[in-house]
C-alpha cells in the first residue's frame, strides 16, 4: 500500500514538473520574463562592477524598460506576420546598439564607460544586450 501511494505521488510530481520545465519554468525561459524582469537581468550583466548614482540608475531603468518593450513588440509583430528571422535579428541588433548608445550616454566617468564597453563585449555574441 505504501509503495502504491509513493508511486502515485511520484507520478503526480513528475506530471506537474515536466510540463513546467518544458515551458521555461526551469529557470531559463527568457521569453517568459516581463520587459521589467528582462531589463533588470540585462542591467545586472551590462552594469556589472559599475557604480551608478540614483539618478543614473533611474535613467538606465527607464531606457532599458522602454527598449525591452520596443523589442518585445517587434518580435511579436514579426512572429504574427511570419517575419523573416534574418531581418528580425538585424532589427534587434540595431535596437540593442541604439539602447547601448543611450545607456552609455548616461555614464559620466571614463571608468564607467570603459567597464560598460568591457561588459558588453564579454556578453555572448548572439546576446549582446538582448537577453
Amino acid at each position: 500500500m505504501k509503495n502504491t501511494i509513493r508511486m502515485i505521488v511520484a507520478a503526480a510530481a513528475l506530471a506537474i514538473a515536466v510540463p513546467a520545465f518544458a515551458q521555461g519554468g526551469g529557470g531559463g525561459g527568457g521569453m517568459q520574463m516581463s520587459p521589467a524582469e528582462r531589463a533588470a537581468r540585462q542591467k545586472d550583466m551590462i552594469f556589472k562592477d559599475i557604480t551608478l548614482s540614483a539618478a543614473q540608475s533611474a535613467k538606465v531603468d527607464t531606457i532599458m524598460i522602454e527598449a525591452g518593450k520596443k523589442q518585445q513588440e517587434a518580435m511579436m509583430a514579426a512572429r504574427s506576420g511570419g517575419g523573416d528571422m534574418a531581418t528580425m535579428r538585424e532589427s534587434m541588433q540595431k535596437m540593442n546598439t541604439e539602447r547601448n548608445d543611450a545607456l552609455k550616454a548616461v555614464l559620466t566617468s571614463d571608468e564607467q564607460k570603459k567597464k560598460f564597453d568591457e561588459n558588453v563585449a564579454a556578453m555572448p555574441q548572439g546576446r549582446r544586450g538582448g537577453l
